[in-house]
C-alpha cells in the first residue's frame, strides 16, 4: 500500500488543492499542491503539524484573492 491522502487543508476556485499525505512505509508526510492531474508543488515533513503550518504558508502563494487584497 503506497500513499494515503489524510486531508484536504484547502481548495480553490481554479482546482488548485492542498493535499496531506501519509505513506505507510515511511516515517514522514507529504505536503502536496494539485491542480486537476498536475502535480504543483511537494515536500516531505516529520511531523503533521509542520506540514499544516506549511500548507498555510503555500496558500498564500496561490490563492490570488489574498494577493489583491494585500
Amino acid at each position: 500500500m503506497g500513499e494515503v491522502p489524510l486531508a484536504r487543508l484547502w481548495q480553490l476556485d481554479d482546482g488548485t488543492s492542498c493535499l496531506l499525505l501519509k505513506d505507510q512505509r515511511a516515517e514522514n508526510w507529504e505536503l502536496r499542491v494539485v491542480r486537476h492531474a498536475d502535480i504543483l508543488r511537494t515536500e516531505r515533513f516529520g511531523s503533521p503539524i509542520v506540514a499544516m503550518d506549511q500548507a498555510k504558508h503555500w496558500r498564500a502563494n496561490y490563492d490570488r484573492s489574498i494577493q489583491s487584497s494585500n
